[in-house]
């Protein structure tokens, strides 16, 4: 299903309708992900950004698991009574997470699930199989601006060494990307004093994720184009020379 970017700008909630029923969609505001938290936040958006890639890679026979699974198949799987395959991936019951992440997003708790046919039924009409959670999650993954979760796969064949150094370069990269890690807080502070124009942090509290990502998005490129432009325009600028973004004064951080 591809999502009106009008409605999403707008804020308007986005309608799913299949043969069953139909189901709305609604757009998050800032202000619900700031008192929910946003690690509770990325928790709920992570069942619609999971992939079997990401979790199949770098095991043997990678390949044919992905092609013999769906994600959404995965969350019905237990490895034992009670332990869901995904469980640890998602730090707790994989399907109540999933679960969680619907009524959210869907804003209902008339969520049934039918572990035995694995789907799922929202509001007694809309239903809830691989297929249709597919159309789902690309949905969702609009409105809130992120895409499949990307994890690097190990090269094949390597010896015990080159596993090693991999591992450690991995480790490295893990901590360098804690460290430059960019946090809601920090994006707020850039979008609401970084502009040519304040934009009151009350204005960004009403906004949807998508309307201020764009709003993000839209003050950090043109002050990068402005900053391109004057590395052009200036006969006395060097390469050599080192000049600190506005960003790095503004970061809050965690």
């Amino acid at each position: 299903m591809a999502v009106d970017k009008l409605k999403l700008l707008m804020g308007r909630s986005i309608t799913i309708t299949t043969e069953e029923g139909s189901v709305v969609v609604n757009q998050p505001k800032i202000s619900e992900i700031v008192d929910m938290g946003e690690d509770a936040y990325s928790k709920v958006c992570l069942p619609f950004l999971m992939t079997t890639e990401a979790i199949f890679g770098g095991m043997e026979n990678e390949e044919e698991l992905i092609e013999e699974f769906n994600i959404f198949d995965l969350f019905f799987v237990e490895v034992k009574d009670g332990i869901g395959l995904l469980d640890n991936i998602f730090g707790g019951n994989s399907l109540d997470i999933l679960t969680l992440a619907l009524s959210y997003f869907l804003d209902t708790d008339n969520i049934k699930i039918l572990r035995n046919r694995q789907k799922i039924i929202v509001d007694d009409s809309y239903l809830i199989d691989s297929d249709e959670f597919e159309n789902l999650r690309k949905v969702i993954q609009d409105i809130v601006g992120r895409e499949d979760v990307e994890i690097e796969k190990p090269p094949k064949n390597m010896s015990k060494r080159q596993k090693d150094i991999w591992n450690k370069l991995q480790k490295g990269r893990k901590r360098k990307a804690e460290k430059e890690a960019l946090y809601l807080q920090d994006m707020i502070n850039y979008t609401a004093f970084g502009g040519e124009a304040y934009i009151p942090l009350d204005h960004i509290d009403n906004m949807t994720y998508y309307q201020f990502q764009n709003a993000y998005k839209s003050v950090m490129g043109k002050d990068a184009f402005k900053m391109g432009m004057s590395y052009k325009l200036s006969q006395k600028f060097e390469v050599k020379d080192e000049i600190k973004h506005w960003s790095d004064s503004l970061k809050i951080g965690k």
